[in-house]
């Protein structure tokens, strides 16, 4: 049984590039296990999971589907126009699906309530700006229960929860988060987050900015919070346009107050889409 962190994750998480899709094997290559960037001090207990889980593994409770690398399921590495980075997983195996910002096991929108985080709120409230070109719907958090009400009402256009992930994915989104896996969680940053799950993840993430952003064709990092925002700066990527990258960086959105009243990050990226030649995403 480990008691380590490295341990545990060494044993969980062994040839995990094996659970990418194929065409995102050829494109990224070999990255391999950096098991030994994982603190080894970190303790780790026999109960704590580390989530989301494998592909094809399961943990009771867990939304449909989910698994560490569900993000890139469902998406070609050509056809990303965006390139979503948030933090971590939610820290909550019945919440976290394996795509940043997508809230599993919800039953409809109005659930959002429930949760201890204003980030799917504030991130929706962006989005539902976005779509309908009413950014005063995005002005402050005050403005949530307007958007609660239009995300709920059937003749409002909004997809499911369980199905807008699927939209954007759809729409060339790559959502991501700085790490991929979780055990334990503190807003202000866990050691488990920091010094493990973190560094694990973040050769997989460079990589990826870096395949992306040397394609040559139309693309837009889109960063919430600080580790986005280091991993873009570490690969180089500048905020604002220059030639066919741009990047747009916010603070998380778990920080509504810092988030909303800002110029829309989603809009943001759409009119740099444009500027590039490209098509806009329907958020």
């Amino acid at each position: 049984m480990p008691t380590t962190l490295r341990e545990a994750m060494a044993e969980t998480l062994a040839g995990w590039e094996m659970d990418l899709p194929e065409a995102w094997r050829t494109a990224l290559g070999p990255i391999g296990d950096h098991f030994d960037s994982i603190d080894p001090s970190l303790d780790f207990e026999a109960w704590e999971p580390i989530f989301p889980v494998r592909r094809g593994r399961h943990f009771p409770g867990q939304p449909k589907g989910a698994h560490a690398l569900a993000a890139f399921d469902g998406i070609m590495p050509e056809g990303v126009r965006c390139m979503i980075l948030g933090q971590d997983p939610y820290p909550e195996p019945g919440f976290a699906t394996g795509r940043a910002f997508e809230a599993g096991n919800l039953a409809s929108w109005s659930e959002l309530d429930k949760m201890f985080s204003r980030s799917v709120r504030a991130y929706m409230q962006l989005i539902a700006a976005a779509r309908t070109g009413n950014e005063a719907l995005a002005s402050s958090f005050d403005r949530w229960p307007d958007v609660r009400a239009m995300l709920t009402d059937p003749s409002g256009g909004f997809e499911a929860p369980s199905d807008i992930g699927d939209r954007w994915a759809g729409e060339g989104v790559l959502l991501l988060n700085a790490s991929l896996t979780l055990s334990r969680f503190r807003v202000d940053i866990d050691p488990h987050q920091s010094r493990g799950h973190l560094p694990f993840w973040r050769p997989l993430m460079l990589r990826v900015i870096e395949r992306l952003a040397a394609r040559g064709t139309p693309i837009v990092f889109l960063g919430f919070g600080g580790a986005a925002d280091a991993l873009f700066t570490a690969a180089g990527i500048a905020e604002g346009h220059h030639g066919h990258v741009a990047r747009v960086q916010r603070d998380h959105p778990a920080f509504a107050d810092r988030v909303l009243g800002q110029p829309n990050p989603f809009t943001v990226c759409n009119s740099y889409l444009e500027a590039m030649g490209a098509r806009p995403i329907a958020w």
